[in-house]
């Protein structure tokens, strides 16, 4: 059951699914509609055909009885002349093939003539028929294997079929006796059941062909239900791919147009704070310059130098902000990753001091070469490696790993940066690479934004895998450029 309901409600909406449920409910249907027709129309032909052969039968046994007998017959049945009319009344009714036996009541349900002598004068007031055909109406007795009182004397080799004919001599309307027939049944059940064969033949042939007309039509039409629910289908793929794109281009649309608005501000804020910048730097150098002379106290120029530093400070970060609205510009030549990489080390080989944390190098040989611009992958890498310092204790080692990646199906170089930090929270990761997004105290939330916009301007991608109290993975994958050619050092 739970199989049939599965096979027959699995994507319902589908044609396929209506040609299966019709397949199974048409043929209930359909079977229920002819089975009742059959019943119905079978038991309405029976009776038509019973009632019209003894409504036949009837009229043919009051034909002759009124060209026989007479009412004074049935008032004086011992007389001569009643027993030869009531004799040759029999021998007319019986020409019939199917009537066997004849019995003549009176009106008081007493036998006046039979061919079985040892019945006449003798009364059965027992008889039900007998009783309804003195009140008027042709009764007809079907329980052929029933054994009455009167059948005391017979010997019956087949079932015969009881027909009791009330007889009224006009003008006059009073039931002066009842004409008892045994008739054969058998020729009118034969045309019974061969009348109901037909019907039923005929039933179930229309029931058929109604069922595979109706089944042509719904299959036709599950056909293109089929066909209309895949265009919809395809359509709405269509529709969201569409939905996709332009959402992708809306929220390019809006990048750039944050990009240019940001850009416009950071170039102005550039412009406005880099002159007052360099003129500051300029006087703390001069002013350091006296030192030489002794003019500066000691603590004095220190200060100065505290200020050159910082104006040094503030100009690197205005230089990124400029690097990151600017377009990213890149030279187009064949690299080594492990040459970028080991550039970026050696440049922050003095922070990895200050921070009494090393760095181990797996980079693997003979990486393939990729095209890009090396000064900006430096940079990458060094902003990498800067948050990996940042976020790893003192005597702990940040990992650099280089490696060749298959994954997608085509040849990649990548390039991991491990530290043993406190790791990212989570709900953290997907928002570490926007603008001005940071978690430092100290952070601006433009170095990985920069990264991110490097890496993809060289066709690559940028990941961060991490786990609250297990540090922090940074994976950069950049193709490979086509050709054997590979870097051996």
């Amino acid at each position: 059951m739970f199989v049939m309901s599965s096979w027959l409600g699995a994507k319902w909406h589908t044609g396929t699914a209506l040609v299966r449920q019709f397949a199974i409910l048409g043929v209930i249907v359909v079977g229920l509609i002819t089975t009742a027709l059959c019943v119905v129309i079978s038991y309405y032909l029976r009776q038509d055909l019973l009632e019209r052969e003894w409504g036949n039968t009837a009229d043919f046994i009051r034909t002759e009885a009124a060209q026989v007998l007479s009412a004074s017959d049935f008032a004086d049945p011992g007389s001569e002349r009643a027993t030869a009319h009531f004799r040759r009344f029999y021998e007319q009714t019986g020409m019939m093939p199917e009537i066997v036996r004849v019995k003549v009541y009176d009106a008081a349900m007493r036998v006046v003539w039979s061919d079985e002598p040892r019945l006449i004068g003798q009364r059965f007031t027992d008889n039900p028929q007998l009783i309804s055909a003195l009140a008027g109406r042709i009764t007809v007795n079907l329980e052929t294997g029933e054994t009455k009182v009167e059948n005391v004397y017979e010997r019956r080799k087949r079932q015969l079929v009881e027909l009791y004919v009330p007889i009224v001599f006009p003008p006059e309307t009073r039931i002066v006796g009842v004409v008892e027939t045994y008739k054969d049944p058998a020729q009118v059940f034969a045309s019974i059941r061969k009348g109901q064969v037909t019907v039923i033949v005929t039933a179930l042939a229309g029931g058929a062909l109604l069922y595979l007309s109706l089944f042509w039509i719904v299959r036709r039409a599950g056909r293109r239900i089929e066909v209309q629910h895949e265009a919809l289908e395809r359509q709405s793929r269509e529709m969201a791919a569409a939905n996709q794109e332009l959402q992708t281009v809306q929220a390019q649309l809006v990048g750039a147009e944050r990009m240019a608005a940001v850009g416009e501000v950071v170039t102005a804020v550039a412009h406005g704070i880099r002159n007052p910048l360099a003129n500051i730097r300029a006087s703390a150098q001069v002013a350091l310059l006296d030192r030489k002379d002794g003019a500066v106290p000691v603590l004095t120029a220190k200060s100065l130098t505290n200020i050159m530093t910082q104006v040094d400070r503030l100009e690197g970060r205005v230089r990124e902000l400029l690097q990151f609205v600017r377009p990213a510009e890149r030279q187009s030549q064949p690299l080594d990753v492990n040459t970028a990489l080991r550039a970026a080390l050696q440049i922050m080989a003095g922070r990895l001091v200050a921070a009494r944390v090393t760095a181990d190098e797996r980079l693997a040989a003979a990486l393939p070469v990729i095209s890009g611009d090396g000064m900006l992958l430096e940079q990458v890498f060094m902003n990498l490696i800067g948050n990996a310092i940042e976020a790893t204790s003192e005597g702990e080692t940040i990992t650099v790993v280089t490696g060749v990646d298959r994954r997608n199906g085509s040849l990649e170089v990548f390039a991991e940066i491990r530290d043993t930090g406190k790791g990212i929270a989570p709900e953290e990761i997907p928002r570490i690479f926007d603008l001005f997004y940071t978690t430092k105290a100290q952070g601006t939330g433009v170095g990985l934004a920069l990264a991110k916009k490097f890496i993809e301007a060289h066709g690559g991608t940028i990941a961060v895998v991490s786990s609250p109290g297990e540090g922090a993975t940074f994976r950069v994958l950049l193709p490979a450029s086509p050709g054997p050619e590979r870097c051996h050092r």
